[in-house]
């Protein structure tokens, strides 16, 4: 941009001197030149333009101020007095200018107005090649950020600074990644702008995605004027990475454009680089958590992970009466549970959901979730911290219980934590002494329910379950108290076990826990 004040100083080299109009609109740009010569009010006269006339075809001093008014209502620039046909310019037109801070410049005779636009020109093309070599250099620069993979940050950093306008980069799921602010703002408000943006034009920059083009937008400001923004997509090799915001309001030069579009290409290959990095990187460690899962964890060590293991807190998996929507309920997930991508990783695994997070699953906000995918259950491990491999190890099975119990028990979510002796049962009966744990102890009543087809079975569980209360126990069996009696007596001759013991209750109960886990997993392995 060419202003007043810059073509003042290379005027005055050739004894092109500024009359009068003050300093106040020395800033004003001045976009072309043209010559003036006659009286009429002619359309072709623009705003930001330098006007050189010798007003030899005005009447009087009274019609040349009354054109200065209206050539400052139009907007034009300054002014340049050429003294061809008056030697002297009149005092009325000096007082005009001095009093309205118009411009003004008087031309020597001798001087033709080609002189002129010859200087013009050559600022012009000075400050062009100057700017395009600064273009250059922040070109050079951005590519220098990317090649030493530098963050987000520096690059949305040399875009802002050059357009000195809020710049801002989302990740696909519209949170902050990058951004540049003004002095005076601070990182609150510019997440409040955000927050304005996606509140007003959400489905416009969700459009920016999907049609891979810019677009603008007015954003209506708490109590001030709107203002307006361009959103424009960040993509690489057909992986949609983020949005690029950036604030239009203001004067932006014609170069701002070539800044902001290098910007982009910058941003999209240092992002499809984190990208790549990151990737390998979760690939890497869920490589090595898959192998401790399966019991490969002794010669792995906390260190070699990307992800810093100490920070997990539990990992959790999800089954899915529907395998083929497992990828829709994996992202699902990835947006609703996992808050910090760099410390947690989520993937399929052995047609399962597998989630290893560094923060404790809110459980009303997961049983809310649940509510609309009702095919699905999801096994949680305790909540702990590791301190060695073989940890993820028991986390990993605790979860897997988990899952187990509630497909037992027709539980959507269940919590290893909240479980009871079940959790003992089931890993109990894969060792070969307990195999036939509920046969031994349960099968007398098993056997005499088939021969008399009695409830002796369901009797008994449905006692201990409530803890020895008979009125419990007979409101559940729909039968009368007494008849539970009677039956618990006939229990007792038939199992020669004192089942008030505490030592026998446990017993029958793991007895019990192991007789459904074998009658209910078999079809969900």
């Amino acid at each position: 941009m060419i202003t007043v004040e810059d073509f003042a100083d290379v005027l005055e080299r050739d004894h092109i001197l500024q009359v009068s109009g003050g300093r106040q609109n020395m800033n004003k740009e001045i976009a072309y030149l043209t010559s003036m010569e006659l009286t009429e009010k002619t359309s072709r006269m623009k705003e930001k333009g330098f006007v050189m006339t010798t007003f030899h075809a005005f009447k009087d001093v009274k019609q040349m101020v009354s054109h200065l008014e209206w050539m400052q209502e139009i907007g034009i620039s300054a002014i340049g007095f050429h003294t061809a046909a008056l030697k002297t310019i009149p005092k009325e037109v000096i007082d005009y200018s001095h009093t309205h801070s118009f411009p003004l410049f008087e031309i020597p005779q001798e001087i033709p107005y080609y002189i002129i636009h010859e200087k013009y020109n050559k600022l012009v093309n000075r400050r062009e090649n100057e700017q395009a070599s600064k273009i250059h250099k922040l070109n050079e620069k951005l590519m220098e950020i990317v090649l030493l993979e530098k963050d987000l940050n520096s690059i949305v950093k040399v875009i802002g600074e050059y357009i000195n306008n809020v710049v801002c980069v989302l990740d696909p799921y519209f949170d902050l990644m990058a951004y540049w602010k003004t002095k005076e703002q601070t990182r609150d408000e510019i997440k409040h702008l955000i927050n304005l943006i996606i509140n007003q034009h959400k489905e416009n920059v969700l459009k920016v995605r999907f049609t891979n083009r810019e677009t603008n937008i007015a954003v209506k400001m708490d109590g001030l004027a709107e203002q307006n923004f361009k959103v424009a997509p960040l993509f690489s090799k057909m992986s949609f990475l983020g949005y690029l915001i950036i604030c239009q309001n203001g004067t932006a030069d014609k170069f701002s454009e070539e800044v902001i579009k290098n910007g982009i290409r910058a941003l999209s290959l240092a992002a499809y680089n984190k990208n790549t990095l990151l990737h390998y990187q979760k690939s890497k460690d869920i490589e090595m958590l898959e192998s401790i899962f399966q019991g490969e964890s002794d010669d792995k060590s906390l260190s070699d992970f990307y992800m810093d293991l100490k920070k997990v807190r539990c990992i959790f998996q999800v089954q899915s009466s529907s395998p083929e929507t497992l990828q829709s309920k994996l992202q699902m997930l990835s947006e609703s549970l996992i808050e910090n991508e760099t410390n947690s990783r989520l993937w399929i695994y052995n047609r399962k959901i597998v989630g290893v997070i560094d923060s404790i699953l809110d459980r009303e906000r997961l049983a809310k979730m649940l509510t609309d995918y009702p095919g699905i259950r999801i096994g949680v491990s305790a909540i702990d911290e590791v301190n060695h491999c073989s940890k993820m190890k028991a986390m990993y099975d605790q979860s897997s219980v988990g899952l187990l119990h509630g497909q037992i028990h027709d539980q959507q979510m269940v919590f290893w934590d909240e479980m009871g002796i079940e959790k003992i049962a089931y890993n109990l009966q894969s060792h070969h002494l307990f195999q036939n744990f509920d046969e031994e102890l349960l099968g007398p009543l098993f056997a005499y329910d088939q021969e008399k087809n009695a409830s002796l079975t369901e009797t008994l569980y449905t006692y201990l379950k409530h803890f020895f209360n008979l009125q419990k126990s007979s409101g559940e069996l729909f039968v009368h108290p007494n008849t539970v009696k009677y039956r618990l007596q006939k229990i007792t001759e038939i199992m020669q076990v004192d089942i008030q013991n505490p030592s026998n209750y446990s017993m029958l109960m793991l007895a019990f826990s192991i007789h459904s886990y074998k009658q209910k997993a078999d079809p969900f392995q």
